[in-house]
């Protein structure tokens, strides 16, 4: 019994011994992270060491220099959505990022992120998204915020910054409104607000035009059947620079890639999932019946290689069955998909994050000519009166190897 009990012994040392070279190797000092594995059935390839920045785990094919991570401080709140632009017209990029409640505009100096101006809106109204644009031809950028209001109706406001200070330009707009599409296709999107019980749209997707003080309607975006305004982005993908819309559709959550009216391609797996949702019109607050809204999809030139990917959330659900209402989220990352041969194929994700990813953009988030995977993540979900929500704003460098062969 006593051999017996010391070899039991060595084996246990050995395998702790081993877990401890591994934790080493993978560890802040290394080439791999334990999470280094491509996301769930989706993946076709086999994760390799990161020519990337060690934040990110990628394929085979990725080309990139490592960058830098950076992350603020914590911010008490639950955040909804999350936009990087020059909305001032100074030439300098703006994060604007935005709770259920409030609208904050900040802007990277000495390492921290500097708040330059505020804006809170009643009890009564819920935002849901924020974006910016160049609306009116002006200096800067608009800055739209898809609000619903007590009523279960679309109130949304556009702002203009001043460098100090948000002006409202439009408010109580009848609304939901989404900037969307890819690089050179960006437009303003619309969508009315059902009044009617068990449904959150009504008609279709449109595009916006806005002449300072008023939006209006100028005709079908011409999207698929199931897309919504807050679902899709479009733009051309892959080497063939094929025409294509992306979206996620509730409840399953997959992603469908759409070429004109035809399905592509679809998911596995589910995407894109937050607990950002609008309410059901014709239904009391504590009935919670909701539509939940996926994070942004993006299709950009992430690498610089001259072919556009799509940009999602993977967050992890943490092993909670979803029900309608119900939903949980205990991580998450961002996943960059390749597209060739009709289907997309995973390409990089970034290390896993201590929540989910509600929103993310890209571009040159410290203003030094550098661009920037930038991320709103939700660390603690609020919980009411006993619970305060918490997020953090983190950002990775991204930076192109020219010389990878």
């Amino acid at each position: 019994m006593k051999i017996r009990t010391f070899i039991l012994g060595l084996a246990a040392l050995a395998l702790i011994g081993s877990g401890a070279a591994l934790a080493a190797e993978d560890g802040e000092g290394g080439k791999r992270h334990p999470s280094y594995n491509l996301m769930g059935r989706d993946a076709s390839r086999t994760a390799a060491d990161s020519p990337l920045n060690p934040n990110f785990v990628v394929a085979d094919e990725a080309r990139m220099s490592e960058g830098k991570f950076w992350r603020s401080g914590f911010i008490n709140e639950t955040l909804v959505g999350m936009t990087l632009e020059d909305v001032d017209g100074d030439g300098k990029n703006e994060v604007v990022y935005v709770s259920n409640r409030n609208v904050y505009v900040s802007r990277m100096g000495a390492g921290k992120m500097q708040q330059l101006a505020k804006y809170s809106f009643d009890p009564t109204d819920t935002i849901v998204s924020v974006d910016a644009m160049s609306l009116t031809g002006g200096g800067g950028q608009e800055i739209i915020v898809s609000v619903q209001n007590d009523q279960g109706a679309p109130a949304s406001r556009i702002f203009s910054f001043s460098g100090s200070e948000l002006q409202v330009l439009a408010s109580n707009i009848p609304w939901y409104l989404r900037v969307t599409g890819g690089p050179g296709g960006r437009f303003l999107a619309g969508q009315r607000g059902s009044s009617s019980k068990g449904d959150v749209y009504s008609g279709q997707v449109m595009r916006m035009s806005f002449d300072g003080s008023k939006v209006k309607s100028q005709g079908s975006a011409g999207l698929p059947s199931g897309v919504d305004v807050f679902n899709f982005t479009l733009g051309r993908i892959g080497s063939g620079g094929m025409q294509a819309v992306a979206a996620i559709r509730f409840p399953s959550e997959h992603i469908f890639l759409y070429e004109g009216a035809n399905r592509a391609w679809e998911s596995k797996e589910e995407y894109g999932g937050t607990m950002n949702a609008i309410r059901q019109p014709m239904t009391a607050p504590e009935e919670k019946q909701r539509e939940f809204l996926p994070s942004r999809l993006l299709i950009t030139d992430i690498d610089r290689d001259g072919q556009n990917e799509l940009v999602v959330a993977k967050n992890d659900r943490g092993g909670v069955q979803f029900m309608s209402n119900q939903r949980a989220f205990s991580g998450g990352a961002i996943q960059v998909f390749k597209y060739a041969n009709m289907s997309l194929s995973p390409y990089f994700r970034t290390r896993s994050l201590p929540g989910p990813a509600v929103d993310y953009a890209l571009g040159d988030f410290f203003n030094d000519g550098t661009i920037q995977l930038v991320t709103a993540v939700v660390t603690e979900q609020d919980g009411g009166l006993l619970k305060e929500g918490r997020s953090v704003i983190i950002s990775y460098e991204l930076t192109t190897n020219a010389s990878a062969e």
